[in-house]
């Protein structure tokens, strides 16, 4: 009986080191120093079409260097649009270089708002050193809330009334300038 909790003891002691050996080895190595992604602004309103630049800031505030990071532009729609990234953006992945301790970097973001709605436009980092690559974690941007309007255009109904009176207004100038010209001769 002693022999069998011994066992026992020493199955449960080899199960939880080799359990604890494994979570440590499969738990991601962190950024090499503090990440932080800082938007120049939290809030926009535009309409369909309009192009925007948003500005963002990678800051390293820990006492070393990052590896290789990318950065990334991402758009979510806030009430279900389909949101096709390459719409509204060409560039929409960004290679950093490495940020210096207490630095930072800055890139600029351009898109065209393509759909009408709410949507949260959010920048994430993730290293992408030789042997960090892959590994995690990802750093994201607090949001920012994008509201984007329709643009009037002219509709068929809206453009009757210019068809109908363009060209009885230059009628109108053509027939008053032949009745100058008849009545001057």
């Amino acid at each position: 009986m002693k022999t069998r909790f011994a066992l026992a003891a020493l199955l449960t002691a080899l199960t939880a080191s080799l359990g604890l050996a494994a979570s440590a080895a499969a738990a991601p190595p962190a950024l090499p120093g503090v990440v932080e992604i800082v938007l120049d602004q939290d809030r926009l309103s535009t309409v369909v079409g309009e192009r925007l630049t948003v500005e963002s800031r990678v800051v390293n505030s820990a006492g070393a260097p990052t590896d290789p990071l990318v950065a990334h532009l991402n758009v979510a729609s806030l009430q279900g649009v389909y949101v096709d990234l390459e719409d509204w953006s060409a560039d929409v992945t960004r290679e950093v270089a490495p940020v210096a301790a207490g630095g930072s970097r800055s890139l600029s973001w351009e898109f065209q708002a393509v759909n009408t709605g709410t949507f949260d436009i959010y920048v994430v980092v993730m290293p992408n050193g030789t042997s960090t690559a892959g590994t995690g974690p990802l750093v994201v941007s607090q949001p920012l809330h994008l509201t984007v309007a329709g643009k009037r255009t002219l509709t068929a109904a809206g453009s009757l009334p210019v068809a109908v009176v363009v060209p009885v207004v230059l009628g109108l100038v053509a027939a008053a300038a032949r009745f100058r010209l008849r009545r001057s001769d």
